[in-house]
């Protein structure tokens, strides 16, 4: 068998497909010796990724979300005849030949396009790339993969002819994160990232109106908690938006931004904090989330689905856009040391049941089914 993945996500900026793109790619070629991999990667890819005998790599000069890849994606990369591609972020092009299968982490772009980009100009430029793209997957991938339960039942709403061909395979923390050895010794490494050594609150993630982060900066405001800090990491600096919205509450002093933060700085931040904050209004999975579970770091989420599926109890919920709740937990969050406690020590375990390496073996089991399929005729879908 021959399988193509397209890695392109894989690079220095973490990024939440970025890393399951890259748990595949590391766990693939070693379950299954037998088959040919191709690897079509980005210029700034680490050259790791070709290590196995069993892969060879190609680099790709069009990004991964552009023009190129939605207009023709075979053109832009050698795949071999009877390979199965693999398309792991949400979009597919046009022109493939043989089986294949995408990976839709969730369909935001059609049910909530606002929310993922807060600029109407360029909101009406994203959003037909991203909804033609996903409804190219499902019309023509043998198979689609999804990262939870709640992601799975809203693409079988579109595409109901397909219940045999959704499997949810879901996300996982990385080994790198995990409870700290020493609490003392990873809130003082914790005080020279963000420059002070007050307690704090953490977000991770883009500042995109479905985060709703600047719900979490008023709940700050509101909790009257005037020696506690918000750090907010992004992949990429912010607009500035976030700290206007902090000023105008009144703890512009408290609101700490910073980008490009390394996995063991982020992990010594996680192992650090009061709690990890992920209000959002939408998600396909919630990996913040997970990994500050696996890091012992108590999470406060919204009641979306996919955070109720993916913190299975082991943290706390507030209803989705209200700032009272939010508040509430927030407050007993910091003043309850053995509330802490008790989130830190279940976040853990329930993170540990989640799996990278169950992850890679079902997605090989359906790259089998893909290639004894072979191609398939386009399907209808509700989109």
């Amino acid at each position: 068998m021959k399988v193509v993945i397209d890695a392109r996500y894989v690079r220095d900026r973490p990024s939440g497909i970025g890393n399951y793109t890259t748990a595949l790619v590391e766990r693939l070629p070693g379950l299954a010796t037998d088959v040919e991999f191709t690897f079509w990667t980005h210029r700034e890819s680490p050259r790791s990724l070709g290590d196995a005998p069993n892969v060879k790599c190609h680099v790709v000069k069009a990004e991964a979300n552009g023009p190129a890849t939605l207009a023709a994606l075979n053109r832009l990369g050698p795949i071999p005849s009877g390979a199965v591609f693999h398309a792991p972020y949400n979009i597919m092009g046009r022109g493939l030949r043989g089986p294949s299968v995408a990976t839709i982490h969730d369909l935001m772009w059609f049910d909530c396009p606002e929310w993922c980009e807060g600029r109407p100009l360029m909101r009406k430029i994203r959003r037909p790339f991203y909804t033609t793209g996903i409804r190219w997957a499902l019309q023509n991938a043998n198979h689609v993969l999804t990262v939870s339960q709640a992601s799975a039942a809203r693409l079988l709403a579109a595409a109901p002819g397909m219940r045999d061909r959704i499997t949810v395979t879901h996300n996982a923390a990385s080994d790198a994160f995990c409870p700290p050895t020493d609490l003392a010794q990873a809130q003082s490494a914790a005080a020279k990232i963000i420059g002070s050594d007050a307690p704090y609150f953490l977000m991770v993630g883009q500042d995109q109106p479905y985060k709703a982060q600047d719900l979490a900066i008023r709940a700050l405001a509101e909790t009257g908690l005037t020696d506690t800090k918000i750090v907010i990491v992004q992949r990429l600096s912010g607009t500035g938006r976030l700290q206007t919205i902090a000023d105008d509450c009144g703890v512009g002093k408290q609101l700490v931004q910073r980008s490009q933060i390394s996995q063991p700085k982020l992990v010594t931040l996680l192992q650090a904090s009061l709690g990890l904050l992920q209000p959002s209004l939408v998600e396909g999975f919630g990996m913040p989330a997970l990994e500050a579970m696996a890091s012992g770091c108590p999470v406060i989420a919204s009641d979306i689905a996919p955070l109720i599926e993916v913190l299975g109890g082991a943290g706390v919920h507030v209803p989705a856009g209200s700032i009272a709740p939010l508040t509430e937990a927030m407050r007993r969050l910091h003043d309850d040391e053995t509330h802490r406690q008790q989130l830190r020590a279940a976040g853990p375990e329930r993170a540990m049941e989640f799996s990278w390496d169950r992850t890679a073996r079902r997605t090989l089991d359906i790259y089998r089914h893909a290639s004894e399929e072979g191609p398939i005729p386009p399907r209808v879908v509700h989109l």
